[in-house]
């Protein structure tokens, strides 16, 4: 076999675990790393930051032919630091938990002494390490919240068509309310039907870890959250006034392991503390709050743990793959926010 003859079987033959990889049916994936198998990462190195001349709002890297090129001189491309960040957060938090709730939220990372978004002085996306003087404000305006109704019922339609071949996104819209009690030191949510006052579920959550991003390119800032979830028996609330009440009118967009959540929450005036029957005047309340939220929730978290056992077993897994997914979806609406 002459030079050329070997060098153009290796530029066509693909390792077993590529094809295993580019075989997955997930969709939407965003320039996929070509290493098919996760191991964590030690803690990354800070880049120098560079000036440059913005590309188009809309840019998408599109090569019209293959470029013949090596990756790099070690022969395989690097992952992306971001997305190795929240793959190690993701493989941390994980570990030895079941019933888990896995969420990626837009808003805002607000500095908690002048209630103003953030400003660092970085050019791309940046994991906080430190978010002690912050706050994240899931909430979005109105108007961003219709444009991305807008936007994601145009992708519904778009997946429907016969000429689509993807993973076509399914359409709901429900309409539940909250109430949250205190018992026994637990905070206990119950979630029914707004119409029929049907029981969805009875949880208590427990909150495990969360990641803010910062992204100085777009209008809304990223955060991860993972929680542990458990299922209870609904309480005896006959004689318990709930502590919070949350009316939710959410619009779900599922794809694949997504649920696409946009929701406006309405917590009604509340009372608060304890009625004291002497005081004079009308009891104090926290006044009636609106907010418009996006949420990109993980709707089958057991596949995500399963690759995450792949990973510690030392075995061909997805989880980077998926964790690219996930992090993509959240950065591809993150740009198109108004």
């Amino acid at each position: 076999m002459d030079e050329n003859t070997s060098r153009k079987r290796q530029r066509t033959e693909t390792p077993e675990f590529q094809r295993r990889v580019s075989a997955a049916s997930l969709s939407a994936i965003m320039n996929p790393d070509p290493d098919a198998t996760y191991h964590p990462s030690p803690s990354p190195v800070p880049s120098q930051q560079q000036q440059y001349q913005p590309l188009p709002v809309h840019y998408e890297h599109r090569p019209l032919s293959p470029l013949r090129l090596e990756q790099n001189v070690f022969g395989a491309r690097p992952a992306e630091d971001i997305v190795r960040v929240v793959a190690d957060f993701l493989y941390t938090h994980l570990k030895d938990r079941s019933n888990v709730e896995i969420e990626g939220k837009l808003g805002r990372i607000v500095d908690k002494n002048t209630g103003q978004r953030i400003a660092l002085p970085v050019l791309s996306e940046t994991a906080l390490s430190d978010d002690k003087a912050t706050r994240f404000e899931s909430n979005m305006t109105l108007q961003q919240h219709a444009a991305f109704n807008r936007l994601l019922n145009q992708r519904v339609d778009e997946t429907r068509r016969s000429e689509f071949r993807g993973s076509r996104i399914v359409y709901s819209h429900t309409k539940e309310i909250d109430h949250f009690y205190k018992i026994e030191g637990m905070r206990i949510r119950v979630t029914t039907e707004k119409d029929s006052g049907r029981i969805i579920s009875v949880i208590t959550k427990t909150k495990v870890a969360d990641l803010n991003i910062y992204s100085p390119r777009t209008k809304l800032d990223i955060r991860i959250t993972i929680n542990e979830e458990k299922t209870l028996d609904k309480p005896d609330t006959d004689l318990i006034k709930p502590i919070l009440e949350r009316h939710k009118d959410r619009l779900s967009y599922k794809q694949d392991l997504w649920s696409f959540d946009l929701t406006q929450v309405v917590s009604p005036e509340q009372e608060r503390g304890p009625v004291n029957p002497y005081a004079l005047g009308p009891p104090k309340t926290t006044p009636a709050v609106t907010t418009h939220e996006l949420e990109v929730e993980v709707a089958r978290p057991e596949i995500w743990l399963a690759e995450r056992a792949k990973v510690a077993a030392n075995k061909p897994n997805h989880f980077h793959e998926i964790t690219h997914i996930f992090l993509g979806n959240l950065r591809a609406l993150a740009k198109r926010a108004i």
